[in-house]
This record gives C-alpha cells, sequence and structure tokens, in this order.
C-alpha cells in the first residue's frame, strides 16, 4: 500500500475518534529517508578525508622540491586534523543498531540525533575546518612575504592580497554551510522534532495527530536535503558522466592537452622561465579550453533539466580519467607557479641559494645575498654608508672593524674588494670566521660626530639597491668617495 493510498484511505475515514495507522509503512518512509541523508553525509565526508589526505604528498612534494620555508608545512598538520577529526567524528556518532521492526519513534529519534549532529557541525565549521586551514595559510604567506621585502611594511603590502582572498573564499566557503543549515537541516530537523513529538504523545492516535504525522512523514521522504548545497554521489555521478560520456570525448580533452604539453617541452622559450613551467602552461591552458568548454555546452544543452540521480550509479570510466586529470593538472600547476618564482630568483641572485629568512644567513655552503645599508661610498679606503636614509661612517660590524674588514678583503679580492663588501658581506664576515646573523650590530659616526651603535636588519631589498647603486657609478665613472652634505 502506497503512502498516497494510505493518506487518502485516511482522509476517507477521518471521521472515527480513534483509528489505527499502518505504522510499519511510515516506519519505513523513515528509514528511507534516513538512509538517504546518511548516504549524502558519507560521500560528503568521503571527499573531504579523500582531498585531504591526495594533498599531503602533494604538500611534501613541493616542499621538498622547492626548499620551500617550514612555514609552508604548517599546513600537513591541518590536513590530517581534517581528516582525523571527520573519521573520529564518524566513529564516535555511528547509526545505530537495529533489528527489523523497530518501531516509528525508534527510526524518528535516531534520524533526528544525526540531523542535529550535524547542524552542530555546520554551525561550528569556523573553528574545525576554516580556522586551522587560515592560521596555516596567513603564515605561509607571511612569511614568505618577509622573505621577499624583509620589511613589515613590505610584508604587509605583499601579504594583504592573499589574506583579502583568503578572506573572501572562506566567508563565502561559511555562508554556503550556514545556508545550508537555515534551509535544508533546520527544516528537517524541525519536522522529526514534530514527528517524535506526536508519537510520543498521548493521543497519537487522534484523527489529527494522525493526519498530521502521516503529512510529516510524506514532506520528510518527498524533501530530502543536499548537504552544503552540494548534489548527492549519484547527481554528482551524473553531472561528470554528462560532461564526458565516452571514450572519444575524454580523447578529445586529453590528447590537445598532452600535445600541449610535448608542444610547451620542444619549443620552450630561453626567457620565457623553465621548460617544465612552459609545458604545464600550455596544458593548463588547452585543458581549460577544451574541459570547460565541453561543461559550457553540456550546460547549455541540459538547460532546464535538473539532475537527477536515477541514471548514474557509479562514475564512467572515461569520466574517471578526466577528473583524475584534473586533480593532476591542478597540482602542476601549483607547482610550475613555484617553479617559476624559484627560477626568477635564483636567475637575479646570480646563481647565489636563496637562503630562507628563519635558517642561518650561511647555509649548507651557501651564503645569503643581504646587507644592512642601501649604498655605500668610500673616504681613504672605509666604507660610508647610508641606513635608513642616513649617511654615516662605518666604524665596525658586530664589533669587528672596518679596518680589519676591509684589510681582509683586500687579501682576498684585491681591486674587488669594495664591490665584495657591498654585494657580498655575509660571505666576506664568514670567510674571517665570523658567525654571521641576519641583525648586525653597526657602529656608526655621524657627520655631526655622534657616535651611535644601531641594531640592523639584513636583506636582499637593500643588498639589490646598494649593488644597483654601484654598477651605475662604476658604469658611469661616478665618483664613488663619501657624499657631500646636499646629498
Amino acid at each position: 500500500m502506497s503512502l498516497d493510498k494510505f493518506r487518502q484511505a485516511w482522509k476517507a475515514d477521518a471521521s472515527r475518534l480513534k483509528v489505527t495507522f499502518d505504522a510499519e509503512l511510515l516506519s519505513q518512509q523513515v528509514q528511507q529517508s534516513d538512509d538517504q541523508f546518511r548516504t549524502m553525509i558519507f560521500w560528503r565526508d568521503v571527499r573531504e578525508v579523500g582531498v585531504s589526505l591526495l594533498l599531503i604528498p602533494v604538500w611534501l612534494v613541493l616542499g621538498i622540491g622547492f626548499s620551500l620555508p617550514w612555514s609552508w608545512w604548517l599546513t600537513v598538520p591541518v590536513l590530517l586534523w581534517i581528516a582525523g577529526f571527520m573519521l573520529i567524528d564518524r566513529k564516535r556518532h555511528p547509526k545505530a543498531s537495529s533489528d527489523p521492526g523497530q518501531p516509528l519513534l525508534f527510526y524518528a529519534k535516531e534520524s533526528l540525533t544525526q540531523v542535529e549532529h550535524q547542524i552542530w557541525l555546520l554551525r561550528n565549521v569556523f573553528w574545525w575546518y576554516l580556522l586551522p586551514f587560515t592560521i596555516s595559510l596567513m603564515a605561509f604567506f607571511v612569511h614568505l612575504a618577509w622573505n621577499l621585502t624583509g620589511t613589515w611594511w613590505g610584508c604587509l603590502l605583499v601579504a594583504t592580497p592573499f589574506g583579502v582572498f583568503l578572506f573572501y573564499t572562506y566567508r563565502k566557503i561559511y555562508r554556503l554551510n550556514q545556508a545550508a543549515v537555515d534551509e535544508q537541516l533546520q527544516p528537517r530537523q524541525e519536522h522529526l522534532r514534530r514527528i517524535v513529538a506526536t508519537l510520543e504523545s498521548e493521543d497519537a492516535s487522534d484523527a489529527a495527530e494522525v493526519d498530521e504525522l502521516v503529512e510529516l512523514v510524506s514532506s520528510l521522504s518527498e524533501n530530502d536535503p543536499k548537504i552544503e548545497g552540494n548534489p548527492g554521489a549519484a547527481e554528482w555521478f551524473e553531472n561528470w558522466n554528462r560532461i564526458v560520456p565516452s571514450w572519444w570525448i575524454a580523447a578529445m580533452i586529453l590528447l590537445p592537452t598532452l600535445m600541449a604539453a610535448y608542444s610547451g617541452y620542444r619549443f620552450a622559450f630561453d626567457k620565457a622561465g623553465p621548460v617544465f613551467f612552459q609545458s604545464v602552461v600550455m596544458a593548463v591552458i588547452v585543458f581549460e579550453i577544451m574541459f570547460f568548454g565541453r561543461w559550457y555546452l553540456i550546460s547549455k544543452r541540459y538547460k532546464g533539466q535538473p539532475l537527477t540521480g536515477t541514471s548514474s550509479k557509479r562514475l564512467g570510466g572515461p569520466a574517471i580519467v578526466v577528473l583524475i586529470t584534473l586533480l593532476v593538472v591542478s597540482a602542476l600547476a601549483f607547482a610550475a607557479i613555484f617553479s617559476f618564482v624559484t627560477h626568477a630568483s635564483s636567475k637575479a641572485s646570480s646563481n647565489a641559494e636563496v637562503v630562507s629568512a628563519l635558517d642561518p644567513p650561511v647555509n649548507a655552503g651557501k651564503y645569503a645575498r643581504i646587507a644592512p645599508f642601501t649604498d655605500v661610498r668610500w673616504k681613504d679606503d672605509l666604507p660610508t654608508v647610508c641606513v635608513a636614509g642616513d649617511w654615516s661612517q662605518l666604524k665596525s660590524i658586530d664589533g669587528i672593524s672596518t679596518e680589519q674588514i676591509m684589510s681582509f678583503a683586500s687579501e682576498q679580492y684585491g681591486s674587488l674588494a669594495r664591490k665584495r663588501f657591498t654585494e657580498d658581506l655575509v660571505e666576506l664576515l664568514s670567510k674571517m670566521g665570523h658567525d654571521v646573523g641576519w641583525e648586525v650590530e653597526l657602529n656608526l659616526q655621524f657627520p655631526d660626530g655622534q657616535v651611535e651603535t644601531v641594531r640592523e636588519r639584513m636583506t636582499a631589498v637593500n643588498r639589490r639597491v646598494a649593488g644597483i647603486h654601484l654598477q651605475i657609478r662604476t658604469q658611469y665613472n661616478l665618483s664613488q668617495e663619501t657624499p657631500d652634505a646636499t646629498e
């Protein structure tokens, strides 16, 4: 007997004060709705855990391959936390075991418990999901910005766009979750609460109560929610199978992508970055054109025909291959960006190793190309430096007199002593046996005779500016002597 026929039969006999209703039929409806709800939750958790675990090896490869700073690794425990949290959460909230023929009240209470737990998860998604990612990613962005600039204002300028992007992205995710609670989960919760209240009522067999009960169960089963605004597994399968229904369509997407990747490798330009970067860029561009072009055509073709999930129980082979390709291309695109940045940094520093700002300036036999000053002039072969915009005679660095430093530089490099002092100060001090840090103590004597000791951070930006000044004066035969008061 279907639910509609039962409802009609009940309404035809509504004049009776007490009725006997088919509780087994209603129990099956509630159980079926609960099973569908759990299936949606299961596939959501599979996606979250799967993506988290898939990103861990990607994070490891990128971090090791590009020698990224330690803050990059903060996201690995976050990914483990997300995967572990969801697995433990499922373990702590399993489906209650039930024997055949359990009463309707049992299934209603069990379904209500699950819905209330999902509401709690989504209401608190900021704390257990978004906040850990925010902390780890912003730590990396700030660290990276600090390495590039070496100043707080420069760090703020570089990191702010990343922070704004992260804020708006996570705000959108948070609002989607809250909308799912308000529009889908809370109405379901209210229906289940009314079902439980009706069944626990002493008047559960009254005509009005039974009629309301049938209506509630009918509404519950006919309007099963979609968690987080995403389609269920069947609808998701159907969507992908629409986009890539055959191996012919898959080939139309994949073959041009592979040909583009080979072309980027085979015909790479010397000035366009690493060969890997060029190959990946070509592949990404062609893949996006073919894949999203196909996606657009399918969306136009099936406009007004919503996904039903009845025609697809699993992903087809062609769709699986294209989906895997999408994930691989995305990971390679991220790796290619870092490859380009690393290549550019390496080239700009004349084959010098880029040293992390939180590692020693002398690391693994490589010397950070940094300086505490932005310009250097000379008087009797002793340096006068520009620090924070002010000129002063440099008396010592970390207690080592400039006479000792320049005497050692002249012995080691001869006529290149001034150049090495200006551009390779870390290497020069290190070869003198001094343990160089990122901050140095400068003893400065100003034109008015005042002597001051300051601690100044050495940065790559300072060194580049000092090097440019030296190059310009050398190229145009300008004076390198101490500037007068007008400069």
